[in-house]
């Protein structure tokens, strides 16, 4: 672990400890090299209130962290419905490890080679890209700081030794080797059977994670300046005539750099694909397309990428697209805030007409009401 390499440029570290054996070991060795590295903010434990044991873990996580004189955060989290649940704690995980950092901060977590290995095997078993077979990058932005992985190059049996000479004591997730995780399966039943094969299975693996994070690298280098030569009109926006124009190949990789800049989860091969087929079609048409992170719109020339609006919805009986209704009343001054689109409505005076839309003084005088469009209503 070159951990002051690594973490050299960092305000304060703090470390995820779960109060497994990975995440001891890399907690021991930062309060052993105290003095070499940044000062030490502390332990954050996430508790996801999931397993019987959770309030146990809790109290064995404290009481290492006093032995070591490093103080802990215990964190609590709920993990949402929706999705699997081994996706479901590690969004919540990250939500809540992200909150604690500030500005400079860096987060360790003890992720090793073996874990790089499994990413690379899941994300190739799931049919990912060159992003998803980088599996982790060894430091990434996270919150107002940075999540870092000191041990991806260290395999997880010289892990075991070091605990074992140091004599430390550790709790034990049986969900870790419960093969109906897609995980577990490839930790307990896929990976021996590799490794009886090709011994080196996930140093070789692992390798050609690295290689693929180069080459990831080197592409989003290159792509980089051409980002800039398709821009909308709109910042953070690219044009859909410019765009339109480029291969496909060409254009998928533009995109998903656009959104990775954008800090917007990326959108799988099939919402690209439909992204051009409505391209293809598009005219002044509209274009949402929605995935469980982000949605692409457009507006004029200019194609966005953010998070999805959350839009509450109409209730039983509701036809798709449908939302609760609601009505505000304004006089056209100052600010409007509208909560259930997350944003807010201003009036700019203008001297003739100009782009856009424009209303007359007169009957903004009269008063305005903002609803959502109900059907049939037409601007004037």
């Amino acid at each position: 672990m070159a951990l002051s390499r690594r973490c050299g440029g960092a305000k304060r570290l703090w470390v995820a400890y779960s109060g497994g054996v990975d995440s001891h070991v890399l907690l021991h060795r930062v309060c052993a090299l105290r003095g070499r590295l940044p000062p030490v903010a502390g332990a954050a434990h996430v508790n996801h209130g999931i397993h019987a044991d959770a309030a146990e873990w809790a109290r064995h996580c404290a009481g290492v962290c006093a032995g070591l004189g490093v103080s802990l955060r215990v964190l609590p989290v709920v993990v949402g419905a929706g999705g699997g649940v081994e996706e479901r704690a590690r969004k919540a995980r990250y939500r809540v490890l992200a909150d604690l950092l500030g500005a400079g901060d860096v987060m360790l977590a003890a992720h090793h080679e073996d874990d790089q290995a499994e990413t690379f095997l899941l994300q190739a078993l799931r049919g990912g890209g060159p992003r998803g077979l980088a599996a982790m990058p060894v430091v990434v932005a996270l919150g107002r700081g940075w999540l870092a992985r000191p041990m991806l190059d260290v395999p997880r049996r010289r892990i075991l030794r070091y605990a074992a000479a140091e004599r430390l004591r550790w709790v034990e997730d049986d969900s870790n080797i419960d093969t109906r995780f897609d995980r577990a399966f490839l930790r307990e039943e896929a990976m021996p059977l590799l490794r009886r094969r090709w011994p080196a299975a996930a140093r070789t693996l692992a390798r050609a994670a690295a290689h693929t994070a180069d080459m990831v690298g080197v592409a989003e280098e290159a792509l980089a300046n051409e980002l800039a030569t398709v821009a909308g009109g709109r910042a953070g926006t690219l044009g859909i005539a410019r765009l339109s124009r480029l291969p496909l190949a060409r254009r998928a990789l533009l995109i998903r750099l656009w959104c990775k800049r954008s800090r917007v989860k990326m959108p799988a091969t099939a919402h690209i694909a439909e992204l051009n087929r409505q391209l293809r079609a598009a005219g002044d048409r509209q274009i949402h397309i929605r995935w469980p992170g982000g949605e692409f719109r457009r507006y004029g020339d200019d194609l966005f990428v953010m998070p999805p609006l959350s839009l509450p919805s109409a209730g039983p009986g509701a036809h798709d697209g449908e939302y609760a209704d609601w009505e505000y009343t304004w006089d056209g001054k100052g600010v409007l805030r509208v909560p259930e689109l997350d944003g807010a409505l201003s009036l700019v005076e203008s001297a003739g007409a100009g782009p856009g839309v424009a209303l007359s003084a007169q009957w903004v005088a009269r008063g305005l009401r903002a609803r959502p469009r109900r059907g049939g209503g037409r601007f004037k």
